[in-house]
């Protein structure tokens, strides 16, 4: 059987800066099944956006992308033109994907189509809405 998907969202590679929190090492205890993991191309274009900020924000996003390169071996990046919120909608119905964000709207839109998701539960956990 093929590894399930799991998307990572913008919003959830800036956890290890903001709250200290080692997702990879996370997410292995949370995800029970063989899994990898999936970014969107666009993900890569809001990080290197938002890494050129000054502040905490800029930093946090800095540190994101050294960590998908970092993890690029685990971490395949899929070309999109989508806006990244409807990117993950559709690649996660068509892949069986668990999804990682902390949008809450995101979510809800996730939760409707019975999609997996996993997001901050408490400032030192993560955990599936």
């Amino acid at each position: 059987m093929p590894p399930r998907p799991v998307i990572l969202d913008t919003n959830f590679l800036l956890i290890p800066f903001q709250f200290k929190i080692d997702i990879f090492r996370e997410l292995e205890y949370l995800i029970e099944v063989s899994h990898s993991y999936v970014i969107s191309s666009k993900t890569i274009k809001e990080l290197q956006k938002l890494g050129k900020l000054i502040g905490k924000n800029g930093m946090a996003a800095r540190l994101a992308l050294k960590l998908v390169i970092a993890n690029e071996k685990k971490i395949e990046t899929v070309e999109s033109q989508e806006y990244v919120d409807d990117w993950i909608v559709d690649y996660a119905q068509k892949n069986n994907a668990i999804v990682c964000t902390n949008d809450s709207e995101l979510r809800k839109r996730l939760r409707r189509l019975d999609i997996k998701v996993i997001t901050m539960k408490s400032k030192s956990k993560l955990g599936y809405v």
